[in-house]
């Protein structure tokens, strides 16, 4: 369990880690943080290696630069962390026992299946989710239930 939760630090702001940001996209973050507050699941949808990952986490250091204590933000990225979503929701209550409400970032969440049954059922104190993946198609498609709110992501010429 440890090495699970050591996995989960690595991308997390907690006791004072700042993960990589990248090249600041203040474009798409702007755009994005109009819509930080509401219930909607904030979709990020572009071309691989366009920078969804690093989008991610510029946001969730902007939210806690505005005030929102670390460990009321969970940070997955699912390419790189072997284990189911409610497990890993449950170690972040475990050891940071964060209070109110979570924003949880989930990178590459199209390696979770049934996410938005997840997310909206089990867990509904989580306010804000913004996911990061790659455009599919079938599987993963871009319909839009009213709980979703997608920004497409494009690389600049």
């Amino acid at each position: 369990m440890d090495e699970k939760f050591a996995a989960l630090e690595k991308y997390n702001f907690w006791d004072g880690n700042i993960p990589v940001l990248g090249y600041l996209r203040k474009h798409y973050t702007d755009e994005i943080a109009d819509y930080i507050g509401n219930k909607l699941v904030k979709v990020l949808v572009g071309q691989r290696r366009s920078g969804k990952s690093y989008i991610l986490q510029q946001i969730a250091h902007r939210l806690i630069e505005q005030g929102v204590e670390p460990r009321n933000i969970l940070c997955i990225n699912k390419e790189f962390i072997e284990k189911d979503l409610e497990a890993l929701l449950q170690l972040h209550r475990e050891r940071l026992k964060p209070e109110g409400k979570i924003r949880l970032f989930i990178d590459e969440i199209q390696n979770i299946a049934g996410w938005e049954l997840i997310i909206e059922l089990r867990f509904p104190e989580i306010f804000d989710a913004i996911r990061a993946g790659r455009f599919r198609t079938g599987k993963f498609s871009l319909k839009t239930p009213p709980f979703r709110r997608i920004f497409p992501l494009f690389i600049p010429k």
